[in-house]
């Protein structure tokens, strides 16, 4: 009734400019603005009722898409297909039904008769959108799975080589090779797979050169320049280690080659010259460090 004008049409008829007349349009005109009224005001409630029916919704797909993600694989695979489904791309249709599609049914049914076309028409932009963000979080699980593989391969590599006889250069090689091998096998963008190379090398030739010390600290001494002691006594892991520094300082002036390339031409190897694969550059802590281990491997093996 409040949606309607006076229906005068049954009603008995007054002159016009009669005073009752009058009043009875006038009700007419009330009533119609009171309708409109109410109108206005059960859509502006509509529409703010559907909007908290969206954030309840996204809410959910957001605790969705976390709880997708924490129970899927290590690897992240199906991360994606479990929260959205798969789409046809040729003709749009659905191949494969994800969690979205049931989240979405349970609320459409909870925003207003009047809003409920409107939000219906965004289900495939919320699904895109939705889609974007889990491929992300696949493609990084991804990255996280294969850096981690690669880490333990090479620190289990690492190992090896530093257990192993610093002298033995098919060993050394058929491990650095390897590592090398899993790298390539990542599919890593140029620069992201020449940083892994550089710093797999230099972790190699570190590795080989702590199997040195264990076997022939005056060798691995000799490679920086430092001369072994004599005498094993409490002062010579300090006197080697101010022998470096002054190498060093000299060396800092001159260009001498940093560990990484001694390693590798003491070996032979000129394959992992820092020069060519990135090596870190010298420094007088490096070496410093250096001659204080090998003096002290020194010291307990002539104990």
């Amino acid at each position: 009734m409040a949606q309607r004008r006076l229906d005068t049409g049954n009603a008995v008829r007054y002159p016009q400019g009669s005073p009752i007349g009058g009043a009875m349009q006038g009700f007419g005109d009330e009533l119609s603005a009171v309708a409109e009224r109410y109108q206005q005001m059960k859509e502006q409630q509509d529409a703010f009722d559907a909007e908290l029916a969206h954030r309840r919704f996204n809410s959910r797909i957001a605790q969705a898409e976390d709880e997708v993600t924490a129970n899927a694989p290590a690897d992240g695979a199906g991360l994606h297909d479990a929260m959205y489904g798969q789409v046809d791309p040729h003709n749009g249709r659905m191949v494969k039904i994800g969690l979205f599609e049931a989240l979405f049914d349970d609320a459409l049914p909870t925003v207003p008769g009047s809003q409920r076309a409107n939000f219906a028409r965004q289900k495939e932009t919320m699904r895109a959108e939705g889609s974007l963000r889990m491929a992300q979080r696949q493609l990084q699980r991804r990255r996280d799975y294969e850096q981690a593989q690669v880490d333990t391969a090479l620190k289990t590599n690492a190992i090896a080589i530093g257990q192993g006889d610093p002298d033995d250069n098919i060993s050394f090689e058929a491990a650095r090779q390897d590592g090398l091998n899993l790298i390539d096998k990542r599919g890593l963008d140029p620069q992201a797979r020449e940083q892994a190379v550089k710093a797999w090398l230099s972790t190699a030739a570190k590795a080989r050169f702590e199997a040195l010390i264990a076997k022939d600290p005056k060798r691995a001494l000799a490679m920086f320049g430092v001369s072994s002691p004599t005498t094993p006594s409490r002062s010579s892991g300090a006197d080697a280690a101010d022998a470096s520094d002054a190498v060093a300082a000299k060396g800092d002036r001159v260009g001498k080659l940093t560990p990484d390339e001694r390693i590798a031409q003491a070996f032979g190897d000129g394959s992992s010259s820092p020069l060519s694969r990135g090596g870190h550059p010298d420094n007088r802590s490096s070496r410093r460090s250096v001659a204080r281990r090998c003096a002290g491997a020194d010291q307990s093996s002539a104990r």
